[in-house]
């Protein structure tokens, strides 16, 4: 098939971190045989537009343009590429919410014009499930969920996702198509010495948790565990964080290493013996995903459709964010999981989770979508 990818967050070369799970996900499409050209839709002035409008990212053909609400011209420009791209899909399909938004008007005028093409729709984001939890402005706006009814199908990258987007979709037309998730080449038995290390991978942001992490960590050295965490990821919080680990009495026990290549985080990864990370709202949880997949055991809290595959077998997850319940969680994620192989946490992540799955995945909503339209 010809399946026209339009996102509003794509990697570029100014910022390749930007959505790796996008590309991802149209890595997976493309390895199923099937033709992929992305439209990069740059939304709003905020953000600088890429040096490159067009050219190839991991294989595929990507076009940028600018849609900035405050410059008309650009508007109708973007209008017109998607018009004129649309032309030569089968599929059409968005990745990201603001992405329906910005390609609805193109696909009903390519309707109007001719038969439009079958459109899915593939989320990620977490305002989705649980609106106030991004801001109270989106809150208030949350009801433009109803948009996910134009796409004939609408994919969630967990259960919990798909379920709430089907109160605004067509019927019938949620499925759960996770994210790409990749380990490392080889994996490593975690350590687990005398000194128990923890990781985690996330933004120093209030909804990640980082202050609660820094004091479940202060719980165990006064129960007479020698533990530390490495926390890789930035945020505002980073000086809130440095003032708690010096009031307790932890510089020594916890380290805040900043924002790393997305390439470098498998390497904290292999170090640590338990990912460990009590976040507040989650959706498919990439990072603690990643580390199933190099062999780590995750503690975390019940908050997101990753308990969709974070379950007994590899994870301990608590209801409570209180230093002690984590503490808890922690001792018990290291007697269960000490002596059980990397490969038996990894394995099974790897082949859910691998691009083979997941093409197999969007084959199969690229089917009912062409079936609806």
């Amino acid at each position: 098939m010809k399946i026209l990818v339009i996102a509003t967050w794509y990697p570029n070369d100014e910022n390749p971190a930007e959505a790796p799970f996008n590309a991802d996900h149209v890595e997976a499409i493309r390895r199923r045989g099937h033709q992929v050209r992305v439209v990069h839709v740059r939304l709003g002035s905020g953000l600088a537009m890429p040096s490159r409008e067009s050219g190839v990212w991991d294989g595929t053909p990507v076009r940028r343009v600018l849609a900035d609400p405050a410059q008309p011209r650009t508007l109708l420009r973007a209008l017109r590429t998607l018009h004129r791209e649309m032309a030569w899909a089968d599929v059409v399909h968005t990745m990201a919410f603001s992405s329906i938004l910005v390609t609805s008007a193109a696909w009903a005028l390519r309707a109007v014009t001719g038969r439009g093409p079958a459109w899915v729709h593939t989320e990620h984001w977490n305002g989705v499930v649980n609106p106030r939890s991004v801001s109270p402005v989106w809150a208030k706006l949350s009801w433009l969920r109803a948009v996910l009814r134009l796409p004939h199908v609408v994919t969630g990258v967990t259960g919990q996702l798909a379920g709430e987007m089907q109160k605004f979709a067509r019927p019938h037309a949620a499925m759960t198509i996770p994210c790409v998730v990749r380990g490392p080449e080889t994996l490593t038995a975690a350590p687990f010495g005398p000194v128990l290390r923890l990781v985690a991978v996330g933004g120093l942001i209030a909804r990640k948790r980082p202050k609660e992490a820094i004091e479940a960590i202060a719980w165990l050295r006064d129960q007479g565990t020698d533990a530390n965490l490495t926390w890789v990821g930035e945020g505002p919080l980073r000086e809130e964080c440095e003032e708690m680990t010096a009031t307790l009495g932890l510089k020594d026990r916890v380290r805040l290493v900043g924002a790393v290549r997305p390439a470098d985080v498998a390497g904290y990864l292999s170090d640590a013996d338990l990912f460990f990370l009590p976040t507040a709202q989650e959706n498919f949880f990439t990072s603690a995903a990643e580390a199933l997949a190099a062999g780590r055991a995750v503690v975390a809290t019940r908050v997101g459709g990753f308990s969709d595959y974070a379950d007994d077998a590899n994870s301990r997850l608590v209801d409570d964010p209180a230093p002690e319940a984590l503490g808890r969680a922690v001792l018990d994620a290291r007697a269960a999981f000490k002596n059980v192989p990397a490969e038996d946490i990894a394995d099974p992540i790897r082949a859910r989770f691998s691009p083979v799955a997941v093409g197999e995945l969007f084959d199969r909503a690229y089917v009912a979508a062409l079936a609806r339209a």
